[in-house]
């Protein structure tokens, strides 16, 4: 039973490497490394942090998010968003095209565009 129990865990880990690598969008970006460890109140504003099935951004997260493989990078349908703007009903939801150049991600939807975002 332990043998099965440590092959089990042995997979999971090793299949948790193996999705983040087939992933490079996940993990914690900001526009400056500093910002990564800010205090609470500045990366709230300032860090986007992305993992295989969330992500929280500057003002809102979104509970749910599948990826999707694009031409350009990866579309997510995020759900479950929770946020600051008081005009969205919560919650709500948002299609989220996320571009890898090099070492850095952009974000953007329509009428926003985070700019480059370094890895923390």
């Amino acid at each position: 039973m332990r043998r099965l129990a440590l092959t089990m865990a042995i997979s999971a880990f090793a299949a948790g490497t193996a999705l983040a690598a087939a992933a490079p969008y996940v993990g914690t970006w900001s526009r400056e490394r500093l910002n990564c460890s800010a205090a609470a109140d500045v990366q709230r504003r300032t860090v986007y942090t992305v993992d295989q099935t969330a992500l929280s951004l500057p003002e809102f997260g979104c509970e749910r998010a599948t990826f999707r493989k694009s031409a350009s990078g990866w579309v997510v349908q995020a759900s479950q968003c929770y946020g600051s703007d008081p005009s969205l009903d919560e919650p709500f939801s948002r299609v989220i095209h996320i571009v890898k150049q090099g070492a850095t991600v952009r974000f953007t939807w329509p009428g926003f565009d985070s700019g480059p975002l370094v890895r923390c």
